[in-house]
C-alpha cells in the first residue's frame, strides 16, 4: 500500500472535522464487516512506528491494525487505502 509521503497530506475527498472522520470510519467498518485492532506504535523502532498508519493482515483479511490514539483522518485515510488495495469501494 502506497500512502502520500507527507502524513498530513489529504486524500481526495477525505477534509472531514474529527467527528465526521471517526463516524465515517465507524460506516466503513459496518460496511465492509472490517474489524479494528489498535496496536501500540511506540514499542516498534523510533522511526518506522511513526511512519505506519495501519497494518492490513492478509491472512484475517478483514482486520486492520491502526495506532492507538491515531488522529482520526488519518486513520480514515489507511483504512480506505487498504480497502482499496484489498479490491473493495470504499
Amino acid at each position: 500500500m502506497t500512502l502520500p509521503a507527507n502524513p498530513d497530506e489529504p486524500v481526495p475527498g477525505v477534509l472531514v472535522s474529527e467527528d465526521r472522520a471517526a463516524a465515517a470510519l465507524d460506516a466503513l467498518v459496518a460496511k465492509h464487516r472490517l474489524e479494528i485492532e489498535e496496536w501500540d506504535s511506540t514499542q516498534l523502532g523510533s522511526d518506522i512506528g511513526d511512519r505506519i498508519l495501519a497494518i492490513h493482515d492478509s491472512r484475517e483479511d478483514r482486520t486492520i491494525a491502526v495506532a492507538v490514539n491515531q488522529d482520526p483522518h488519518l486513520r480514515l485515510q489507511a483504512v480506505r487505502w487498504i480497502l482499496r488495495e484489498m479490491g473493495e469501494r470504499p
